[in-house]
């Protein structure tokens, strides 16, 4: 996560210092784990040095953590306003919308209806998902806990955590590759460590494993996702993927440097996923960790889906300082990659991303083909390669141009225009088949 800091990543740290402020003149009432955790995340906001201040509120856990805290704790208020008598129809909709974007909408509608125990169902849910929350983030702030004379204790639990692909009887300290695993049998709830200055003493059997990492990157590479009934469950690490997700990322370096630098200073976890059928995807919820399925494909699909998530990324942390968007009825437009109607923010992540692809298809085949340099794809790849370039520079064109009408009808904001203008700036260049320098000013 290091490198070359962009206007809106220097604007990180103030919005988080913002929410952060929100969460804590929140109400916690029936989240006894708040306190514990809310004083230690002030401990170490308060008492660290300045840079330390500023990775932390950098962090992209940190980051997931304060938009699950404020997506739940809204939903808590809301449905707690329709369970006081006091909801209209309005927040009755307003807190299924919301449940509606979650995994537990079964378990909180489960007749596919509204009935009298929607809103009870729904604050149940948002207080357990809150306590866990909130019990998750001394494990977050472990590498961040400043330095100080005597010692302290820090109650870290065990749990599954399938966003992190991270197995039962582990617990991952922050973005670093330091793992607590439980030495035998099945772990307890939950484990005290204690903090001297900056050594960390961890009772017996636990015990510290490192977790994998992409080889020549700080990328960690966690277990694998395996599609439940119903559910993702953790699976097992994928015998041999580092060496493989390195040799796809030194194909992104050979062709655009930049572009593999982008990818480990936005990339800090990738998820394996095994589910046939499904495609990599990347969630604004879960900064930097990008999940891909690397069962399907060839080592250009994989370079090819490590930039793609990576794009998502940059396009997220964008928006989190700035809206692009003003369209509260969700105006549905065509996708040319999904093949239905999609809201206009799958259609500005779609056309941002995928002209990330145009250019990296349109890199390889341009460095590939200079002084007839050896070990590039074959004639029939390069034909495939220019047919991608083709197809992906049509469809960015189609979507750019239902994004030029969204402007006109009033649904992007001033920056949402900016970025349209700069998107179809590229798109022109890549057309022409010009391929101004190698970094990623502009729009990427």
């Amino acid at each position: 996560m290091s490198g070359h800091l962009t206007a809106f990543d220097r604007r990180l740290p103030d919005l988080r210092r913002r929410q952060i402020r929100r969460i804590a003149a929140t109400p916690w009432q029936g989240v006894p784990e708040a306190g514990p955790a809310l004083g230690l995340l002030r401990e170490c906001l308060g008492k660290n040095d300045r840079p330390l201040r500023r990775r932390l509120l950098r962090s992209p856990l940190l980051g997931g953590w304060i938009h699950d805290v404020l997506f739940w704790a809204e939903a808590r208020r809301l449905a707690e306003a329709l369970r006081g008598g006091r909801g209209t129809s309005r927040i009755e909709t307003s807190l299924f919308d919301r449940i509606a974007r979650t995994e537990f909408l079964t378990e909180i509608v489960p007749s596919g209806r509204l009935d009298p125990g929607f809103a009870s169902r729904a604050r149940a849910r948002a207080l357990r998902c809150l306590r866990e929350r909130m019990g998750d983030l001394p494990r977050i702030l472990v590498p961040y806990l400043p330095a100080r004379g005597g010692g302290r204790h820090v109650r870290l639990f065990f749990r599954t955590i399938p966003d992190e692909g991270c197995p039962a009887g582990r617990i991952r300290l922050g973005e670093s590759p330091i793992t607590l695993a439980w030495g035998r049998g099945g772990p307890p709830e939950s484990l005290r460590v204690r903090r001297e200055g900056r050594v960390l003493f961890i009772p017996s059997p636990a015990e510290v494993v490192l977790q994998e990492t992409i080889p020549g990157t700080s990328i960690l590479l966690s277990h694998r996702l395996v599609s439940g009934a119903d559910s993702m469950r953790v699976g097992s690490p994928v015998p041999g993927l580092g060496r493989r997700l390195a040799r796809a990322l030194a194909a992104v370096d050979a062709a655009w440097p930049e572009a593999g630098l982008e990818i480990r200073r936005r990339t800090w976890m990738l998820v394996p996923l095994l589910e046939p059928g499904t495609v990599s995807y990347s969630q604004m919820a879960r900064p930097g960790i990008s999940y891909i399925n690397v069962f399907r494909g060839s080592l250009l699909d994989l370079a090819d889906d490590l930039l793609h998530e990576t794009a998502h990324h940059r396009l997220h942390a964008w928006q989190e300082v700035e809206d692009f968007i003003h369209d509260p009825e969700e105006t549905r437009y065509y996708s040319p990659w999904r093949r239905s109607l999609r809201p206009l923010h799958g259609i500005l992540h779609g056309t941002f991303t995928f002209l990330f692809r145009a250019e990296l298809f349109l890199r390889i085949l341009r460095s590939s083909g200079e002084g007839g340099r050896s070990g590039g794809p074959s004639a029939a790849g390069r034909r495939r390669l220019a047919a991608e370039v083709d197809r992906e520079t049509a469809n960015c064109s189609s979507s750019l141009e239902d994004l030029r009408e969204a402007a006109g009808r009033g649904l992007l904001t001033a920056a949402g225009k900016r970025l349209v203008a700069r998107m179809r700036r590229r798109l022109r260049a890549l057309k022409k088949g010009r391929l101004p320098g190698r970094g990623l000013s502009g729009i990427l």
